[in-house]
């Protein structure tokens, strides 16, 4: 029996956070992923909730320099269970990847940005070395017009081969902004086939998949861990 969950919501206020979390449940996700901002995160009692379901506290970094990026980790790298990186350069695309401190990359959505910036072997090459995922939101296929979305596909498609050929996991989200355009694990799967990527392949990317960074991610914050394999006792 499988678990799925949507690995990137984007809700822009507490309402739409429970508006959400509950169409989650509803489409049948067990647990989710929440972006949330790098404010003051030690307590989460006013975090929104839903009995139902597993909530990974999430971020999305958008850094203009692997400086930046190095500074970002060392702050909030024990605060949320999931980091993923905006690459909106070579520079920090390279760096992102390298770092074991990152979870997740991302890539432009515009045509030219994903031209300069899209995920190649070399990044390909790096991630295999620290398991960092390359992440594909739906989100960024809707609302655009068929030429775009045909040309984004194109090069997604490719990105996707690259990672299979360096065993980089892929992760398939929503990166919904709103209730509307959450979709249920099976049909973020079917999309896939977008991309030429089979039924069982594609549902690993809303399950298997992210639910392993997940895990992973939780063991490393739990008090007296080192590193993996040492802890303290």
């Amino acid at each position: 029996m499988r678990k799925f969950i949507d690995l990137h919501l984007v809700p822009g206020d507490t309402d739409v956070s429970e508006s959400m979390l509950n169409e989650a449940s509803r489409l049948g996700f067990t647990g989710v992923g929440l972006t949330q901002d790098t404010g003051n995160r030690d307590s989460h009692d006013n975090d929104p909730r839903e009995d139902s379901l597993d909530i990974a506290r999430r971020i999305d970094l958008r850094p203009r320099n692997p400086n930046e990026l190095t500074s970002s980790l060392r702050r909030i790298r024990r605060r949320f269970e999931i980091i993923a990186v905006e690459c909106r350069s070579k520079p920090v695309a390279r760096q992102a990847a390298r770092d074991n401190r990152v979870d997740i990359l991302n890539f432009p959505t515009q045509i030219q940005g994903r031209r300069r910036v899209r995920f190649d072997r070399q990044e390909a090459s790096l991630a295999s070395g620290t398991n960092c995922a390359y992440e594909i939101n739906l989100s960024d296929l809707l609302n655009k017009g068929a030429h775009v979305a045909t040309r984004l596909l194109s090069m997604m498609t490719v990105e996707v081969e690259n990672a299979r050929r360096y065993d980089v996991p892929v992760v398939v989200s929503s990166g919904a902004d709103k209730p509307l355009l959450m979709r249920g694990p099976r049909e973020l799967a079917a999309s896939m086939q977008l991309l030429g990527i089979g039924e069982e392949e594609s549902l690993d990317m809303v399950s298997d998949v992210p639910w392993r960074m997940v895990e992973r991610n939780r063991s490393k914050l739990e008090p007296g861990y080192v590193s993996p394999g040492v802890r303290r006792v």
